[in-house]
């Protein structure tokens, strides 16, 4: 695993961006012959590095978690979108929290093979300096990380699902609105509403009503231009969530409406709630989404924690705060496993074949 910090993109652009390193997170090249190339020979889940092509050819690196096959046997398969980029803040700072690692491995103890992947921008996942985010490209990334499922003789023919958290869950999203062979969308800490209603709410909670007022106004006038003021024009608190350089991808952002995507979307949906709610706003995707099931988590945020490192001031920009990949230390945290539980037998229920 590679200990290289990533090119800094402020992460949690929607809630939470933990990161793992030495829990078998992280990229690894691997060769178009061993992406469709069966695992094999385990006696129980295995874990390997697997690589892809996303949007504009961007490489991205993810790790493959197999659980135990019978030689020429096959299982559904689960994506994990990742939450990553820009707009928000609230993770912890340089402790590395193996959230997808986690689900990953109770995926595959109920018999799914589950892919994650580092988000463009982060972790092994580079991009060149000159290259900017946005979402068209990361549910493109999805999209492509879903076609190196679909073709893995393991999960050939089966069901395949995605699941997502946070801004990785409005990813997700969009993708079960757009693509078919998604069967089953579970949707963790989703936002419901506006991000700027969720980003206030959790700048008020830390920093106070002014804080969050001055996101408001700032979130406003880049819907009405397009520009973020310059770094030291902005209050401190704000200056990770709004880095001029990405102004595009966060007037997308704040500008996007979950529940329009979720109207279309046909998947059976599982939206998990953590035990704080109240930002979310899950009851107006369920509204749009016919026969999605709430589930009510007693875990808080959006990696469902129970117990676990206390959030820190994220002053240093360049701290391992993504998920997949990033450098140890890796936080010991305990999570709701009931909810992980439901989560995986919801996307094990599957139909068998596509």
């Amino acid at each position: 695993m590679s200990t290289r910090r990533p090119r800094w993109i402020p992460v949690l652009a929607l809630l939470t961006l933990l990161a793992t390193a030495c829990s078998g997170g992280g990229g690894g090249d691997a060769s178009s012959e061993d992406a469709t190339a069966p695992v094999g020979g385990q006696t129980g889940p295995s874990e390997r590095p697997v690589q892809f092509e996303g949007a504009g050819k961007v490489k991205l690196f993810g790790t493959l978690t197999m659980p135990a096959l019978q030689s020429g046997g096959s299982v559904p398969g689960v994506l994990v979108v990742p939450t990553a980029g820009v707009g928000g803040l609230l993770a912890p700072t340089g402790v590395a929290d193996p959230f997808t690692k986690d689900l990953a491995t109770t995926f595959a103890g109920a018999g799914v093979a589950a892919y994650r992947y580092d988000q463009r921008g982060t972790g092994e996942s580079r991009l060149e300096p000159d290259v900017r985010l946005s979402l068209d490209d990361l549910v493109a990334d999805a999209r492509a990380g879903l076609d190196l499922l679909a073709q893995r003789r393991e999960t050939t023919g089966r069901d395949l699902s995605v699941i997502g958290y946070d801004q990785g869950g409005l990813v997700a999203l969009r993708l079960a609105a757009v693509d078919d062979r998604v069967k089953r969308v579970v949707l963790i800490s989703t936002p419901g509403r506006s991000l700027l209603d969720v980003r206030a709410a959790q700048v008020q909670a830390r920093y106070g009503p002014e804080a969050a007022e001055a996101l408001r106004t700032e979130v406003a006038n880049l819907l009405t231009t397009r520009t973020v003021p310059p770094l030291e024009a902005l209050r401190t608190e704000l200056r990770p969530m709004l880095p001029a350089q990405e102004a595009g991808f966060l007037a997308q952002l704040y500008g996007y409406d979950p529940a329009a995507d979720a109207a279309r979307v046909k998947a059976q949906t599982m939206i998990v709630v953590p035990t704080d709610p109240a930002p979310y706003d899950p009851q107006r995707l369920a509204a749009a989404i016919p026969g999605a099931q709430v589930v009510n988590s007693v875990g808080s945020g959006s990696a469902l924690v129970i117990s676990g490192p206390t959030p820190e001031d994220r002053s240093d920009p360049t701290s391992a705060n993504h998920d997949h990949g990033a450098a140890p230390p890796v936080a010991t945290t305990k999570r709701d496993t009931d909810a992980l539980d439901r989560m995986a037998r919801f996307v094990a229920a599957t139909s068998g074949t596509r």
